[in-house]
C-alpha cells in the first residue's frame, strides 16, 4: 500500500509524532555530553548519537510534513507544548550523571527499536523502508548502550551501585513509553502498525531483563496503567517547557529564516 486512508492519517500521525518527538528531544539531552563524556572514544560516540537521533526525528517529521502538505522544522519547533507526544523519560536532565544518561538510552534504545520493527512489517510501504533503514542504525544504538550497561554493572562495587541506582530511579519513568498513542488499535488493525508478539511490554522486558542479568544488576519494569495520562496525549513534566523554550528559541526569531 502506497497510500493511506484518510480515517488512518490522524493516528498515523500520532504515532509518528511520538517517535520522531521521543528522539528529538533525546537527541538533545544527549548532545549535552559533547566535550564531556568520560573518555574521548565516547565523547565522540555520543554525539555521533545524537545525531542519529535528531536525523531520524527530521525524516519521521518529513514524512508527516508531506502528508499534509506543511514543513518539518515547522513540527519539530513551531508547535504548542501540549502538541509534542514524547514521553517523560526524555524530558528529565540527567544532571550530568553518566549513569543516568546511559540509563536512559538503555531504555529508549530498546523500545525505538521494537517500534521501528513493527513500523518495518507495515503495509503502507513508503514507512516500512524508511523503518527498515532507521532500524538497522537503531541496532548500533543498543549495541552501544548493551556495552556500557554490562560495563558498568560488571565494574566495580561503585559503577554497579551508580548504574543499578539509575536504572531504579527511571525505571517508573520508562514505562510511559509504553502509553499508547490515540488510534494506534486501528492502525493495528489495518497492519500499518502491526501488532507484535510476545506484546511489546513483553517484548520490551525481556531485551532489557537478558543485559540486566549478563550485567548482574537487576531490574523491576510495570507495564503503563490502563488509564494513565502523559507525554503521549500532551502532558508533560516541569522539565519540558524550559527545554522546549531553549530548543526554539532560535526558530521563535525568525520562523520563516532559510538557513
Amino acid at each position: 500500500m502506497d497510500k493511506l486512508s484518510e480515517h488512518v492519517k490522524g493516528p498515523f500521525v500520532q504515532l509518528l509524532l511520538s517517535l520522531a518527538d521521543d528522539k528529538f528531544i533525546l537527541g538533545h539531552r544527549n548532545a549535552d555530553w559533547t566535550g564531556l563524556a568520560p573518555l574521548l572514544e565516547e565523547d565522540i560516540a555520543f554525539s555521533s548519537l545524537a545525531q542519529d537521533e535528531l536525523a531520524h526525528a527530521s525524516v519521521l517529521y518529513q514524512m508527516v510534513a508531506d502528508l499534509f502538505g506543511s514543513n518539518a522544522d515547522a513540527l519539530a519547533f513551531g508547535r504548542k507544548p501540549e502538541e509534542y507526544r514524547c514521553a517523560e523519560i526524555v524530558e528529565r536532565a540527567d544532571e550530568f550523571n553518566w549513569a543516568t544518561a546511559i540509563g536512559r538510552n538503555f531504555f529508549c534504545d530498546h523500545f525505538d527499536l521494537l517500534r521501528l520493527r513493527r513500523l518495518a512489517q507495515s503495509c503502507y510501504q513508503p514507512v516500512a523502508q524508511l523503518a527498515a533503514r532507521l532500524a538497522a542504525e537503531e541496532q548500533l544504538h543498543v549495541e552501544h548502550v548493551d556495552s556500557w550497561v554490562t560495563r558498568l554493572g560488571r565494574g566495580g562495587a561503585e559503577a554497579n551501585g551508580r548504574i543499578q541506582e539509575a536504572l531504579n530511579a527511571l525505571a517508573p519513568l520508562a514505562a510511559g513509553l509504553l502509553e499508547p498513542t490515540q488510534g494506534i488499535d486501528r492502525l493495528e488493525a489495518e497492519r500499518i502498525y502491526p501488532a507484535s508478539q510476545p506484546t511489546l511490554f513483553k517484548g520490551w522486558s525481556e531485551d532489557l531483563q537478558e543485559v540486566v542479568r549478563e550485567a548482574r544488576l537487576t531490574l523491576q519494569l510495570q507495564p503503563p496503567k490502563a488509564d494513565a495520562v502523559g507525554g503521549r496525549r500532551g502532558k508533560h513534566s516541569a522539565a519540558f517547557l524550559p527545554l522546549l523554550d531553549e530548543l526554539t528559541e532560535v526558530y521563535r526569531i525568525e520562523p520563516e529564516a532559510a538557513w
